[in-house]
């Protein structure tokens, strides 16, 4: 990321006195979760590297990291003079009131970014940590090991401290359209979701695309090789003839003749028919050879039918699979590699069976209402940032609300979730329905349980008045 952008983020915004409740790696990122509800993305793509900040976040339980870290409070932020490299400053107190102090060190360079923990013991940065770590083999001019002093890299980059105009100008990934912005965190965290992501989501609709329409042109080439097969079943009515006029001549058939014309007695005007012998072969052999051409076409073309409307299934099937990739629909569940066909297809079927409520771009609706549908929601519809919804003492559906960017729902989608899952229940004609929330990645289904049933826990209870699929679209004004 340019140096200027760096800096100018660092002089932008405000990270002393703030808490660190967790720190996380997620899919994509290292992010520091504040107690005051705001946290701090690092993101070090190989294509670029750079931080923001975001509030109304929750913290998650994925692959939590630095536990050293966890009260830990920040104490300063700075940049370096000669390099994209920020320190984060922060101290914590153990339980017996001592202090310690780290610094967090974020190498934002190419090619290469890096995030680095260190202790500060003797006035010396003492390397605690790293999520990149280099040994005398990798590097001979600078390790990055645990216990080591920290060397910053030596590196050819010049910082150019260029004057920024606003408002910065983003230009969206695929598109002419731009967006404007008056401070540097809201362009680093457009530019990570218009552009990174944008360009990630392109990059695996291409690869999506491209592989199924491999298997389409396999399956338009099964289909050639079954028509041409299919031509030779159909000839099994000449098969037949040929055998029985070789039967009618077989004492007429001299050996090594390579050719048999006689009267074709099952056509009414009694052509001549010419059928090719093989001059190797007796005439019994010769009519053998045609009684088991008749008997393979004859039992084949059942089959073969049956393989062609098999394989043009399979072509429908594909076709509507691009077409969904083209359009951006259930991409999540075209799986580019493991998947077979039938899989995706059953899990495309399914999807369009559920009863869904597509809420804004950002959060969709999914409502099971029996126990395979609940079992599909739950288990392979949710993503672990989806909010499930499910009523505490009675039987109901389990609701799904997709969340497709990972924000963080209102308390009035939170509510209409809930009011959904009371209607889909036994209790949707009571009152104050005790209704249970959570994050998908807190829910879990035991193995060889029976369909549709799951253990949850770090949930929340709202008690909702049951509203049906209508009420809840008229509320919305959808």
């Amino acid at each position: 990321m340019n140096y200027s952008l760096l800096k100018a983020w660092t002089n932008e915004i405000s990270l002393k006195g703030k808490e660190v409740e967790k720190v996380a790696r997620t899919t994509d990122s290292i992010v520091f979760y504040f107690t005051d509800k705001t946290d701090l993305h690092f993101i070090l793509d190989a294509r670029d590297a750079f931080l923001f900040m975001r509030s109304k976040s929750s913290s998650g339980s994925e692959d939590a990291m630095w536990q050293q870290l966890k009260h830990a409070v920040v104490t300063d932020l700075q940049m370096a003079e000669d390099d994209r490299i920020l320190r984060i400053c922060l101290e914590q107190r153990d339980l017996y009131q001592q202090k310690h102090y780290y610094v967090l060190i974020a190498e934002l360079g190419k090619p290469r970014a890096n995030l680095i923990l260190t202790s500060i013991q003797n006035h010396a940065e003492i390397i605690l940590d790293a999520l990149n770590k280099f040994s005398y083999a990798d590097n001979p001019q600078r390790q990055i090991l645990a216990k080591l002093p920290y060397q910053a890299p030596k590196t050819s980059f010049i910082p150019a401290d260029e004057p920024i105009v606003f408002p910065l100008v983003l230009k969206l990934h695929g598109s002419l359209e731009t967006l404007g912005f008056d401070n540097v965190n809201d362009y680093f965290a457009a530019y990570y979701e218009h552009v990174l992501l944008a360009q990630d989501k392109f990059d695996t609709l291409q690869q999506l695309q491209r592989r199924w329409q491999k298997e389409l042109g396999k399956a338009k080439a099964k289909l050639r090789k079954q028509m041409s097969e299919l031509k030779d079943a159909e000839q099994s009515q000449k098969w037949f003839i040929c055998a029985e006029t070789i039967k009618q001549n077989l004492q007429t058939i001299s050996p090594g003749q390579p050719l048999l014309s006689a009267t074709n007695y099952f056509d009414n005007s009694l052509p001549l028919i010419e059928i090719p012998l093989f001059a190797d072969k007796s005439p019994l052999e010769n009519m053998n050879h045609f009684i088991r051409k008749f008997k393979k076409a004859k039992n084949g073309l059942k089959i073969i039918t049956e393989n062609i409307q098999k394989t043009d299934s399979e072509i429908k099937s594909i076709e509507d699979i691009l077409v969904r990739i083209t359009t951006g629909e259930s991409v999540d569940l075209i799986d580019g590699k493991g998947s077979s066909l039938a899989q995706t297809s059953k899990k495309l079927s399914m999807i369009d069976k559920l009863l869904s409520l597509k809420i804004s771009p950002d959060f969709e609706i999914v409502i099971g209402r029996k126990a395979s549908e609940n079992d599909f929601v739950t288990t392979q519809l949710g993503r672990p940032h989806d909010w499930w919804f499910h009523t505490r003492i009675y039987h109901g559906a389990h609701v799904l609300l997709r969340n497709f960017h990972k924000k963080e729902p209102t308390g009035e989608t939170i509510r209409l979730c809930c009011s959904l899952a009371a209607w889909y229940s036994k209790a949707k004609f009571s009152t104050n329905v005790p209704v249970d929330y959570t994050q998908i990645r807190f829910v879990r289904k035991p193995r060889k349980s029976a369909p549709g049933y799951v253990t949850y826990s770090n949930h929340h209870t709202y008690f909702a008045s049951p509203m049906d699929i209508r009420a809840v679209r008229e509320a919305l004004k959808l």
